[in-house]
């Protein structure tokens, strides 16, 4: 098994150097500790569900289980977005879930069609999270500058610009993973493409939704 071969020294080790940091964070900020055990305790939640998810999904393979998995990445992606907005989030709620649903059906659906259902869900998630990080900082760029007199078509330059940032580091960990799993060269780069060209196409849309129904409704 994959614990066994985990060291005990190094979890030790590890164990005492994330004490250290919470004492020593204690001492200059009491206020950001008790934030960071606040963030502690929610990703371990966050972590129990989608274990809990996940090994459902892939004990039964039934379209209900994997219709349960699109919606936890989908909400889940609706919530880190909205999370920098907390101040709008009345405001965001419907453009953001609009951009995510969107987004989330093209990339979904192209790499449904393109890959085998048991490498499908990592895939699909690892572009929902690009997507995500892409869309939260062109939205919280849109909050910064929304007093500004700014056209739609400038703040789809930071979409742009937001986009090119995940997928740089993402892409080439994707292309080495189908590498070490023994596909060929050739045919890992063709899909690494058509994902490259699949999560532009579905963060493209998703900023242009997000950000014209937050201008239409703000002229409203």
């Amino acid at each position: 098994m994959f614990v066994s071969e985990i060291s005990l020294w190094g979890a030790a080790i590890v164990a005492c150097v994330v004490l250290v940091a919470m004492m020593a964070l204690s001492l200059f900020n009491r206020q950001m500790l008790q934030r960071m055990w606040v963030i502690f305790g929610a990703t371990v939640a966050q972590m129990a569900v989608v274990v809990a998810v996940v090994w459902t999904v892939y004990q039964t393979h039934t379209w209900w289980s994997n219709l349960l998995w699109f919606l936890l990445v989908l909400v889940l992606s609706i919530c880190w977005c909205l999370y920098p907005l907390q101040a709008m989030w009345r405001n965001m709620l419907r453009p953001v879930s609009a951009a995510m649903l969107v987004g989330s059906i093209v990339v979904g659906g192209s790499t449904m069609l393109m890959l085998p259902i048991s490498v499908f869900l990592s895939v699909y998630s690892v572009l929902m999270a690009c997507m995500t990080a892409s869309l939260m900082q062109t939205m919280m760029s849109y909050q910064r500058n929304q007093q500004k007199p700014e056209a739609l078509r400038e703040d789809m330059l930071h979409q742009v610009r937001n986009l090119a940032q995940p997928l740089v580091m993402v892409m080439p960990m994707l292309y080495a993973g189908m590498l070490l799993g023994g596909v060929p060269a050739l045919e890992g780069m063709l899909v690494t493409l058509l994902l490259i060209a699949t999560s532009f196409v579905g963060n493209i849309l998703a900023g242009v939704i997000a950000l014209g129904m937050v201008k239409s409704k703000n002229k409203v």
